[in-house]
């Protein structure tokens, strides 16, 4: 069997990336009203509880100034606090939390993602779903390895 080419995954990656809606700003590819990195901030805090700002920064693969301003927007939102970290030495060290409406927010957002890739999967033929999913632990393998 021959082995793709960088060119035929490059082609691939950005196809799907596109035909999933990634790029845009305004909305995610589920339609929720947010960019996709608020999506994935709220997403993380709903599923890990409080997590400092260098946490959240590495759950998402962000740089912690990006975090910041990030968690400035979500804040501005009224969907998440940075409350001092009471356990950290350093009084430096915030938690980021979801509020009431954040928490509200994140419930809508993972059931809008649920319903998505429950459409998607209905799309793939069943004997080809462990196929998918196999191929993108090895893509996320991969990435992580490069990166």
């Amino acid at each position: 069997m021959q082995g793709a080419t960088s060119a035929e995954l490059a082609r691939e990656f950005v196809a799907l990336i596109h035909s999933f809606g990634v790029l845009r700003s305004d909305s995610t590819p589920c339609g929720q009203p947010m960019s996709v990195s608020s999506a994935h901030a709220l997403c993380e805090l709903r599923a890990r509880g409080a997590l400092s700002q260098r946490e959240l920064a590495e759950q998402l693969g962000l740089k912690p100034s990006s975090v910041s301003r990030l968690l400035d927007q979500l804040e501005a939102r009224t969907w998440t606090q940075r409350r001092p970290a009471p356990t950290d030495a350093d009084q430096r060290t915030n938690a980021v939390v979801l509020t009431n409406a954040g928490t509200t927010i994140a419930d809508q957002v993972l059931a809008a993602r649920s319903a998505r890739f429950e459409r998607l999967l209905e799309c793939i033929p069943v004997e080809q779903q462990p196929n998918v999913i196999s191929a993108l632990r090895l893509l996320k393998e991969a990435a992580n390895e490069v990166a």
